[in-house]
């Protein structure tokens, strides 16, 4: 039997560590970035991991030169699935509220069941009532 040596355990952690990467990668290019373009502010969203019993995040890039994105993206989104459920989100890690310019991830609690899409809604951004963006969950 051949001896495992430590930098063979190197190179097996390393390699573990791409593919791991990789698979992280691989599922936020697995969703299509949604726009919205309206009253002069564009919102972009993305999911960067939506997968059942798992914590939900999007990516949100907002941009305007006519108004202030001074909204809480907490208080203003909604996430909605094909089953049915309503879950709020648990924090917004980005820019803070003002400018002209805002980007973050918006954190939402796992998805409960397996549903086989949902529905992000943000309100009241540049006196739009709602942006809807709606993804299938991909298995």
């Amino acid at each position: 039997m051949k001896k495992i040596t430590r930098t063979n355990k190197i190179y097996v952690s390393v390699i573990m560590i791409i593919l791991l990467v990789m698979g992280v990668a691989l599922e936020a290019w697995a969703y299509k970035r949604i726009s919205s373009r309206k009253n002069s502010v564009n919102v972009d969203v993305v999911p960067v991991q939506l997968a059942p019993s798992q914590q939900v995040k999007f990516d949100v890039r907002m941009s305007t030169h006519s108004v202030e994105l001074s909204q809480d993206m907490v208080a203003v989104s909604l996430l909605k699935d094909s089953n049915g459920q309503e879950y709020r989100p648990e924090n917004w890690k980005g820019s803070p509220a003002g400018g002209h310019h805002r980007s973050g991830t918006l954190e939402f609690p796992a998805i409960k069941g397996n549903p086989g899409s949902v529905t992000l809604i943000i309100e009241n951004i540049a006196n739009v009532p709602e942006r809807v963006f709606t993804w299938k969950v991909k298995e």
